[in-house]
């Protein structure tokens, strides 16, 4: 048996890759289904798990996790999901969203959801990080009234809602996400907007991220992570 272990351990391996299939990426039934892909994830998460156990574990993982080269987003889903993990920790949504310099890759801001910490209906990951991006003195180099300049994306570690959706548009820069959002992703439901909305959005790139499948499971569970204490009801 001692010998079989490894060879079980690989297949174990290979069958926890394959897990990560888009089949899987939709809206979990409940917190056992959700709990189900936490335990995907290499970090030693246990069905029997608490929130913060949870936390701590992904927190050590993100802390020694190196970016895939083959994944050019990985840097910036890294960072969004830090973000995320921070709500999750604070008691809030897990959805974590940054700003950064095309050309350059230099990230500006991050920020993350703040609806259930701050009582905010509007706060958004996506309108957390643009709220405090536009009031910060660095903004006035990126913007143009309340557009911003050619050359910025925003990063989010969950697809944008229809309401970050419109800001984002108006704003006037890049959309990239980690993970869709099955349930409110607007992405995949720009004619579903009046003719001027989706004209505005049309005019500036939005797609999902290169980004490494571990990248994008985190992103996903934290998203729905709200079910692990149904802190939503």
């Amino acid at each position: 048996m001692k010998k079989l272990f490894p060879f079980i351990l690989f297949l174990l391996s290979i069958s926890l890759k394959a897990q990560y299939a888009d089949s899987l990426f939709i809206t979990p039934v409940n917190r056992g289904e959700l709990m189900l892909r936490f335990t995907t994830i290499p970090c030693g998460i246990q069905p029997k798990d608490n929130v913060k156990t949870i936390c701590s574990k992904l927190e050590k993982f993100l802390s020694s996790y190196k970016d895939d080269p083959n994944f050019p987003d990985d840097k910036f889903a890294k960072v969004a999901n830090w973000q995320a993990l921070k709500s999750v920790k604070m008691g809030g949504y897990g959805i974590g969203a940054l700003i950064y310099e095309n050309k350059t890759g230099k990230i500006l801001h991050a920020a993350h959801n703040s609806q259930l910490t701050k009582s905010r209906s509007d706060l958004h990951g996506e309108m957390m990080l643009l709220n405090e991006f536009e009031d910060s003195p660095k903004n006035k180099k990126y913007r143009n009234k309340y557009v911003c300049k050619e050359g910025l994306t925003i990063f989010s570690s969950a697809e944008p809602c229809p309401m970050c959706f419109i800001r984002i548009a108006t704003v006037g820069v890049d959309t990239k996400y980690c993970t869709a959002g099955p349930d409110d992703g607007m992405t995949q439901r720009v004619n579903c907007l009046p003719p001027y909305w989706r004209d505005l959005a049309s005019k500036h790139s939005i797609v999902k991220a290169r980004s490494s499948p571990v990248m994008q499971m985190i992103a996903h569970v934290l998203f729905y992570s709200y079910m692990l204490d149904n802190r939503h009801v």
